[in-house]
């Protein structure tokens, strides 16, 4: 194992052991160090909901990450089936914000809005919930772990119960398709700023 690749490794299970809520034993670090984005696909969740983790080292700060993943406005630019998105409130002397999104999921279903809050802990963590819409259930975290490198490993773990008549393993397919797509463009427009 060469030196960045042990780095990697011990900064990984440091954060793990730092994070004890939440496993990184599925990234496969060979993969991070190929800029590949990894995901993995969580089957023990309670019925009716789709749990899916991404994760991608950026080569940028948390800081240039933050501001791509808090610029919501730009969202349906990079981030599929998104029609537009707007803040609605500032909240806690803004630790958190309430969002609306327009949705588009597929061709066949409709376009909804739904309303979303993110928490933050600046430049290391944002919380993802729910607050109104159709969907039923929708919960994540952005975790942006700092690497000794100067690059920054992002993780994403999202679970959703999308609340209506649309099979699991269509939700989970398009989950599994998307979110890679969407770390990948936040790890290119990150890596582009100044």
């Amino acid at each position: 194992m060469n030196g960045r690749r042990r780095t990697l490794a011990l900064l990984l299970r440091g954060a793990a052991a730092a994070r004890a809520a939440d496993d990184l034993d599925w990234i496969d670090r060979d993969a991070l160090e190929r800029r590949e984005v990894q995901v993995e696909t969580d089957r023990d969740v309670p019925p009716l909901r789709v749990a899916v983790k991404v994760a991608a080292l950026i080569d940028a700060p948390p800081e240039a990450i933050w501001s791509v993943l808090t610029a919501c406005e730009l969202a349906p630019e990079y981030v599929p089936h998104v029609q537009s998105c707007r803040l609605l409130e500032r909240r806690d002397g803004g630790r958190a914000e309430l969002f609306v999104q327009v949705v588009k999921p597929a061709f066949f279903l409709p376009r909804f809005e739904h309303v979303f809050r993110l928490d933050y802990d600046p430049y290391r963590h944002i919380d993802v919930s729910r607050v109104s819409g159709p969907l039923e259930f929708m919960q994540g975290t952005w975790d942006l772990l700092p690497q000794p490198d100067g690059q920054t490993l992002l993780v994403y773990d999202f679970e959703v119960d999308p609340g209506m008549p649309v099979p699991r393993f269509w939700v989970r397919a398009t989950l599994r398709r998307d979110l890679p797509r969407i770390v990948a463009a936040v790890r290119e427009r990150a890596e582009a700023k100044p």
